[in-house]
């Protein structure tokens, strides 16, 4: 399901990352700044063109905007783990293992 207060809080990440201001990426992308702002805060709709003109503007391939999964609340992300280990055979677990065990230490 698209979820507008993911998709906002993603443009907003990768703007903060990049270093701009909300004025800076709605000039870049040739957007009004208070639109942009509602878009950031998930209150308003955008279409397929202006996301393209984030995307564009940001710098990063259009389905990284919408791919934000990994943004929801921790206890949200715990449980999807939780079922994915679950499902998981010995070699995917061993991988799993592996690959928690690199980026935690």
């Amino acid at each position: 399901m698209f979820d507008k207060k993911l998709l906002g809080n993603r443009i907003r990440v990768l703007r903060v990352q990049q270093g701009l201001s909300q004025d800076k990426l709605s000039e870049l992308a040739g957007l009004n700044g208070k639109y942009l702002g509602q878009v950031e805060r998930g209150r308003a709709n955008i279409s397929i063109i202006n996301l393209s003109k984030l995307a564009d503007a940001l710098d990063v391939p259009l389905p990284s905007l919408l791919t934000a999964a990994h943004e929801r609340p921790r206890p949200e992300l715990v449980a999807e783990i939780r079922k994915l280990i679950d499902t998981a055979d010995d070699t995917q677990i061993k991988i799993l293992y592996r690959i928690i065990d690199a980026v935690t230490r």
